[in-house]
């Protein structure tokens, strides 16, 4: 018998998650997939397909994955959409004989917080990674934050405390209205006059995060823990073509600290960015990446496959293939560009 797994409103690269499971696990699981959009291409990955609400309160999304469960015979939630949410109902889940891919709701909820993420690997004492940073709960103290933490070029950033897929994201940036930047991609940076216009109309019922702009090379580190040990896989952000895989011992060596203070037993995605030489953490996503694709390719290791597995008591062995530096497109099929 196929057991029945429901992924709801994912990224889209869901598509690329959903393979990689079937590619472990084939004839072995059903998929089911929902989103608010009709079109998203993990559709095409799916046996079964469903469209999702659009506006509905958190403690009503829940009820209605409960229901959605019970009607469509789910055997495995693997949510994205209000997962701390749902995380913090796991039990209801439970009881109704559904396995959900979630970790702890207390602490994925402080891990939605941007600040209490802070607060919370501080307290962990590994606050030497952490970034300067204000909180803005009015436009006042948004203003008093650029001008206590803005850097020599004057460049600061910042986004909500509670933000997903950087959305919120914006770099202060006036080097974009001079001609040399008639040939830049468009990208996050406002100037500081259309920042002030922006937020000067915000109300600030969720604050914002004010930090100096970290210059460096972005980090995004899949993980997951296991029995047989933790899987830590650093992929660089080179730039939006290609991502590079590196087993960087220092960055591996502090998201071992990170992992052991979490204890979770699901994928969970660190982010980092270097500055100057030294590494800060961005966030914490206890869930996979939307580019966990790529760091599965590189490695040789299936963390979807195995993840899965474990949610359901099976602990599959693993190996790395090796810890050579691999270049990994950023398409919509992940190729290895060197080896």
């Amino acid at each position: 018998m196929m057991l029945r797994v429901w992924f709801n409103h994912w990224f889209s690269t869901a598509y690329h998650l959903i393979n990689l499971i079937c590619d472990g696990n084939a004839d072995k699981f059903y998929f089911i997939g929902s989103n608010k959009n009709d079109y998203a291409v993990y559709k095409l990955a799916c046996d079964e397909w469903h469209r999702e609400p659009e506006k509905i309160s958190d403690a009503d999304y829940v009820d209605f994955c409960l229901t959605f469960c019970s009607e469509h015979d789910v055997d495995i939630f693997i949510p994205r959409r209000n997962l701390t949410a749902i995380a913090r109902r796991v039990d209801d889940f439970n009881q109704r004989g559904v396995k959900v891919l979630v970790g702890d709701g207390r602490l994925t909820k402080i891990l939605d917080d941007k600040v209490a993420t802070y607060e919370f690997i501080t307290a962990g004492g590994l606050e030497e990674i952490i970034p300067p940073y204000k909180i803005a709960a009015t436009f006042d103290e948004f203003n008093r934050a650029y001008d206590a933490l803005k850097t020599s070029d004057n460049r600061i950033c910042y986004k909500l405390v509670a933000d997903e897929g950087a959305l919120t994201f914006r770099v202060i940036d006036d080097s974009i209205e001079k001609i040399s930047a008639l040939h830049n991609m468009p990208n996050m940076k406002v100037t500081h006059d259309a920042a002030q216009k922006i937020l000067s109309r915000y109300d600030f019922k969720i604050p914002l995060l004010v930090m100096p702009y970290l210059s460096g090379q972005e980090i995004s580190v899949d993980c997951l823990t296991t029995t047989q040990g933790n899987i830590i896989i650093p992929r660089f952000k080179t730039n939006h073509r290609y991502s590079e895989i590196k087993f960087d011992d220092a960055i591996i060596n502090v998201a071992e600290k990170i992992l052991s203070l979490m204890n979770f037993a699901v994928p969970i995605n660190i982010q980092f960015r270097m500055d100057g030489g030294k590494l800060y953490l961005l966030e914490i996503n206890p869930r996979m990446s939307g580019g966990l694709q790529l760091s599965c390719l590189a490695a040789g290791v299936n963390i979807p496959d195995l993840a899965i597995n474990q949610l359901l008591g099976v602990e599959k062995p693993w190996t790395l293939a090796d810890k050579k530096s691999r270049r990994v497109a950023n398409i919509e099929t992940p190729v290895i560009l060197d080896s």
